[in-house]
């Protein structure tokens, strides 16, 4: 009897409950299994390289073609946007793209609300406000332009006129301290884009107005102007970002510049062409042009000496052939 009793509390006493326990014992490895698949993917995410998250850069935008500008279907275009894109298409940005005026671009990066503005000359004043990369995409200069009627052919010739100039550009300050320069005594007329200062003359509020080559050579016709002998500040035209800035878009900015500038056939000269309808200049390294000058100089000299033994032989073979023939009249 204690045996049998024995054998029931070992089926239905403490035992058996342990015995049921015991089968729920397969649950536990699916649970940690579960566990470790969960921390696995964490740590994967985790590992993930930080470009693979496109990072968000926010560009200026306003109205200077053909370097930029909004086209009719409100897309931004012009030489600045074809060189950013390629940049951000390489270096895995997404652009966002911010429409304002000049004078919005430049408060708006001061204040660190855009990444980076287009299509600004380098000056030590505006050093010490942004930054700048070091290649620059373009070069520019300032002329005048004004009706044909006009008779401005000089610098001198605009005395006593009004000017129209982009509000806070650097044409604004760089003529201003032109014309004080020369004695002149000028009334500038500031307008928040080109088009507007360009009207200014024909609708007979200004004498002149003051452009970079780029806008002032492609559109000048079309508001029946011309462009006058007038050229001053010569500038360099950079992506400009706030002061102090990380310098990881700059940086990028110039890695691709050089690449595309030392190439003919890149993207860079294409939106050139494509814009402006300048072809790519070949630099010729110096030794390879004075190689160059010396086989020029060689083959001149060469040319000469040949010349002059051709008619010293002419006249050897003259002289031998008359001394020939009075010898045979003497015979």
């Amino acid at each position: 009897m204690r045996e049998r009793g024995s054998e029931r509390s070992q089926g239905h006493g403490p035992g058996a409950t342990a015995s049921v326990r015991g089968c729920f014992m397969p649950e536990q490895p699916r649970g940690w299994l579960r566990l470790l698949v969960l921390l696995t993917a964490l740590a994967a995410s985790a590992a993930l390289p930080v470009h693979a998250v496109a990072r968000v850069v926010r560009v200026g935008v306003y109205e200077n073609p053909p370097k930029l500008f909004t086209t009719s279907s409100g897309r931004p275009a012009g030489i600045f946007i074809d060189i950013i894109e390629l940049v951000a298409q390489s270096e895995g940005w997404r652009l966002r793209y911010v429409r304002g005026s000049w004078a919005e671009g430049l408060d708006r990066l001061s204040r660190g609300e855009i990444d980076l503005m287009p299509d600004v000359a380098f000056t030590s004043e505006r050093e010490a406000r942004y930054s700048f990369h070091k290649t620059p995409v373009l070069s520019s200069w300032d002329q005048v332009y004004a009706d044909k009627s006009s008779g401005i052919r000089s610098i001198l010739d605009l005395n006593g006129q009004r000017i129209a100039v982009l509000g806070g550009s650097v044409q604004q300050e760089a003529f201003t301290q032109l014309a004080e320069g020369y004695g002149l005594k000028v009334s500038i007329i500031p307008r928040p884009d080109y088009r507007s200062a360009f009207a200014a003359v024909g609708d007979g509020e200004a004498a002149a107005v003051i452009a970079n080559n780029y806008y002032g050579g492609t559109h000048y016709r079309e508001f029946g102007l011309e462009n006058t002998a007038v050229l001053f500040n010569p500038s360099a035209l950079f992506f400009a970002a706030p002061k102090d800035t990380d310098r990881v878009l700059l940086d990028a900015i110039d890695k691709h510049l050089l690449k595309l500038k030392d190439d003919p056939q890149s993207a860079y000269y294409g939106s050139l062409a494509h814009w402006i309808g300048e072809k790519p200049r070949v630099a010729l390294p110096p030794w390879l042009l004075g190689l160059g000058l010396a086989i020029g100089l060689i083959a001149v000299l060469g040319g000469v000496g040949s010349v002059v033994l051709k008619r010293q032989v002419n006249a050897r073979t003259r002289a031998l052939s008359e001394q020939h023939a009075r010898a045979v009249r003497a015979n």
